[in-house]
């Protein structure tokens, strides 16, 4: 279940009464989301959401709306966080932070034409463009997309399982699947949405109207995000990998922000850290009753038979 936290509507009058958005008259729970609480308020002047951060410090928070506000200010098709009558944006709710947003109209879409496809990819190489020298205040309290972190994150859901050898065989896993992956600390590194998937983009017809949920987002190595498109784009909606379609992403992420020779050489790599940094989130728990371990798993044995260089001749050559 998406919503974790209950606001009542009497509750959230009082909340909205704070701010200079208009009367409060309904909400709803958005379903959408497996980690904190979204909702749906409408009120005199339009609608607005209010998220309610389950597992975030107030440092955490404060990353993304510096983030938020920074990309608005470059017109970026994202919401906005507003402030109260007294200029708040971060508040608390029972020793919790939330943040209310404007709200981006459009709607989230199952397929994407090439038309929708080119506007997505764009937008993600602008924000990597857009942000490019900048550095959210408190990024250091973002989870970071490395190695050590997955492992860490692996060893802890190991611990979960009551069979033993099945939490050590998957932790085994992950540990030689991570030690085949190299990626230099030269990567170009900046500000990601870690997240791009069709879950968080909003469309009107071919326009792209919102890029959501940047609860993931972090500074990392930019390459990071190309890996994110490819898992869910070009292998885990389709039954074998599109290598038609990755060449199509690149071109189009390339007319906005090229890539160095290095960055392409570890988009292999960066592709294989994503999904093994979510094998190791759901090294225990099942995924809408799927074994999402498993599939991922078989992915990246995929990928492994077609291997590092391949790969890159596929993608650039």
């Amino acid at each position: 279940m998406a919503v974790k936290t209950i606001f009542t509507d009497e509750k959230l009058r009082k909340l909205v009464s704070e701010y200079n958005i208009g009367e409060f008259i309904k909400s709803k729970p958005f379903k959408a989301g497996n980690v904190q609480t979204n909702i749906l308020i409408v009120t005199k002047k339009g609608k607005f959401v209010l998220r309610y951060y389950e597992n975030r410090s107030m440092e955490s928070v404060s990353f993304e709306e510096d983030l938020l506000k920074y990309l608005n200010t470059h017109d970026y098709p994202c919401a906005l966080p507003m402030g109260d009558s007294k200029g708040e944006i971060i508040k608390l709710y029972n020793k919790k932070p939330f943040i209310i947003f404007s709200y981006l109209e459009g709607r989230h879409l199952k397929n994407i034409n090439d038309k929708q496809m080119y506007q997505m990819v764009k937008q993600l190489a602008l924000l990597h463009k857009i942000t490019k020298g900048h550095k959210p205040v408190n990024f250091e309290h973002r989870e970071p997309r490395t190695k050590e972190f997955c492992l860490e994150t692996a060893k802890t859901e190991a611990k979960r399982f009551k069979d033993k050898e099945k939490g050590k065989l998957r932790l085994a896993i992950v540990k030689t699947k991570l030690n085949e992956l190299n990626l230099p600390e030269k990567l170009s590194k900046g500000v990601i949405h870690g997240d791009f998937d069709k879950a968080n983009i909003k469309f009107k017809k071919d326009k792209l109207t919102g890029i959501l949920d940047f609860d993931d987002s972090t500074y990392t190595f930019l390459i990071y995000d190309l890996g994110v498109v490819l898992l869910y784009w070009t292998r885990f909606y389709v039954n074998k990998f599109d290598f038609n379609k990755a060449k199509k992403i690149m071109k189009i992420y390339e007319k906005y922000r090229p890539l160095s020779i290095l960055e392409k050489k570890h988009i292999f790599d960066a592709f294989q850290l994503h999904t093994l940094i979510i094998m190791s989130w759901l090294l225990y728990d099942k995924w809408k009753g799927k074994d999402l371990f498993k599939i991922l798993s078989g992915i990246l044995d995929e990928l492994d038979s077609v291997g590092r260089d391949e790969f890159y001749k596929k993608l650039f050559e």
